[in-house]
């Protein structure tokens, strides 16, 4: 049999990294389930019961704070902030509220797919297709009541476990992959009990696109354990007019591009200092708790005053006395400060910062001809280019949901916001902005639309020369409009 849950290579190096980032996002009580992986023992050859207590105490002193979680939603937050803008044609409206069949709304399963792509660098977009079991395709009736309609899976990094391309034509396309989920193997009525299945999407020998459902089966054989699979259910989606598909409705999301080679997680160095940082607040909290805490010091004390006079025991406090002999003394005893794991916990505060600060920076890159004419230099951030990519993904999956409904070829637009919160000009830049408009060095186009990306105006043109027009006259500034708008 076929070895259906077979991982390629690259899944394999990705996948400790993922499981990284992942633990960060989840949090402290996380990153503290998981014991030694993150936080060694200070002297792992003990084995004592007293060690093991005594690690669990330095483990809980510890503190973590989430600033990969918090990095993300800001991130998040900044893209969100402006609605995305979205043209649908009537037949995939109803994938506005309801993108997946669970009630999950396009706009929000966008942010779920920019937040792991901001995370993870990797996502994928499934469209699926209802089993239609007429030869003639849908029929209106049944798109219209929303008995039977596409949608739009969002499957994440880890669940997408092999992949393959071929070429046909004079193009590449995919020609396999294989999503791993869970199906129930028992239910109750109350308890369910759940195994791995493995999803194959694949075009066969005709370039049709396929649908598989296998099962694995744990067997004994010559005396070895085996893992067999079993196919559990096959079938062809069609469209609209009960045709085959000629690929498979699958689309990556990545931070980079969109191709089936996975990028380098954005967020695994960020995260990896977080780890870093927690284990310096652990010995930094266990040198708190072992050199904040003042010993008292008596000296010139015989056994007889202790038993006689002290009747064995010092009371301290203001409202107690220690009667001493002559010559005798006492002292607090305090270690010195350890500043070291402090240091180094400043020290990488310092490098997530700048970590966190890169992905909103803008950076120059160069364009294609086709993505600016005029421009040689383009300016992106990487926050902006995740941006765009789930833009151009979700594009492509409403596209393959369109060949379900219907043959029209109707544009379809989606855009996440990219005008970020972080970019808001200055006071400084926006008198240099009025400045140029009044120089006559840009038009008053030019000068609005940099003040709305700056977060500054938000009225488009037309309606601001409408309000304009009603309004008391400016002050003079020592410049006319007359002659600079278009």
């Amino acid at each position: 049999m076929p070895n259906v849950g077979y991982t390629r290579e690259e899944y394999r190096d990705l996948k400790p990294r993922w499981d990284l980032i992942r633990d960060c996002l989840a949090g402290e009580t996380q990153i503290k389930d998981r014991g030694t992986t993150y936080l060694p023992k200070p002297n792992p050859e003990d084995t004592s019961a007293e060690n093991t207590t005594r690690y669990n105490a330095y483990k809980a002193r510890a503190v973590f704070y989430g600033v990969g979680s918090r990095t993300v939603d800001g991130l998040v937050g900044q893209v969100s902030h402006r609605d995305p803008v979205i043209e649908l044609p009537n037949e995939l409206e109803p994938l506005l509220e309801n993108v997946d069949g669970s009630g999950v709304s396009l706009p929000q399963q966008a942010n779920q797919v920019l937040r792991d792509v901001l995370s993870f660098s990797r996502g994928g977009l499934l469209v699926d297709y209802p089993k239609v079991e007429s030869e003639s395709g849908t029929t209106v009736e049944q798109l219209k009541a929303g008995d039977i309609r596409p949608t739009i899976t969002y499957w994440q990094p880890w669940d997408i476990i092999n992949w393959r391309t071929k070429q046909v034509g004079g193009v590449f396309r995919l020609s396999l992959i294989v999503l791993t989920e869970n199906y129930v193997t028992d239910d109750d009525g109350f308890e369910e009990e759940k195994d791995d299945q493995w999803r194959v999407l694949r075009l066969d020998e005709n370039n049709n696109y396929v649908v598989e459902e296998w099962i694995r089966w744990n067997k004994v054989l010559d005396g070895r354990d085996v893992v067999d699979y079993e196919l559990k259910a096959t079938w062809m989606p069609k469209d609209h007019l009960g045709n085959p598909f000629d690929h498979i409705p699958f689309v990556f999301v990545g931070s980079q591009n969109n191709s089936e080679h996975p990028d380098l997680p954005l967020l695994y160095d960020l995260c990896s200092l977080n780890i870093a940082h927690y284990r310096n607040s652990a010995d930094y909290e266990d040198s708190c708790y072992l050199t904040g805490q003042p010993t008292p010091v008596f000296s010139g004390l015989t056994e007889q005053w202790v038993n006689d006079v002290l009747k064995g025991r010092v009371m301290l406090g203001s409202r107690a006395s220690v009667s001493l002999p002559e010559g005798g003394g006492a002292e607090l005893l305090q270690a010195s400060p350890n500043s070291m794991p402090f240091e180094a916990m400043q020290h990488k505060e310092k490098l997530m910062v700048a970590l966190g600060a890169k992905l909103v920076e803008q950076q120059q890159v160069q364009r294609t001809a086709t993505e600016a004419t005029n421009d040689k230099i383009g300016e992106d951030s990487v926050l902006t280019t995740v941006a765009k990519n789930v833009s151009a993904a979700y594009r492509s999956a409403l596209g393959f949901a369109l060949q379900f409904v219907s043959g029209n070829e109707t544009e379809i637009v989606f855009e996440l916001n990219t005008d970020f919160e972080v970019h808001k000009l200055t006071p400084e830049e926006q008198n240099a902005l009025v400045t140029l408009w009044q120089s006559r060095a840009i038009v008053t186009e030019e000068m609005r639309d940099r003040l709305r990306k700056g977060g500054v105006a938000y009225l488009e043109d037309e309606e601001y020369k409408s309000i304009k027009e009603t309004e008391e006259p400016a002050l003079d500034l020592g410049a006319s409009e007359e002659g600079f708008e278009e």
